[in-house]
């Protein structure tokens, strides 16, 4: 069973990270949050932490045995769909 484990980045990485998928064996969830951050305040971040927050539960805690369709797995919440 492993590990949950899941993938965030910001929506810059998304033509990187669907190259590098493939190579992993497997489909991450990914949760996207907006680009960039490093201009962000702290304020901006924890609103972006707090933004994503309910994805990142929902992958750590998905039921493995259910069926998750691929778009769903990958695209967070419909915030962070850019």
């Amino acid at each position: 069973m492993g590990l949950p484990g899941l993938l965030v980045a910001t929506t810059a990485f998304r033509e990187a990270a669907a190259f590098q998928i493939p190579s992993l064996g497997f489909e991450p969830m990914i949760v996207w949050v907006p680009h960039p951050v490093q201009n962000r305040s702290r304020s901006e971040l924890e609103q972006m932490a707090e933004d994503a927050l309910e994805a990142v539960l929902r992958g750590l805690t998905a039921d493995e045995s259910s069926p998750t369709p691929p778009s769903s797995r990958r695209s967070g919440t419909p915030a962070q769909r850019e």
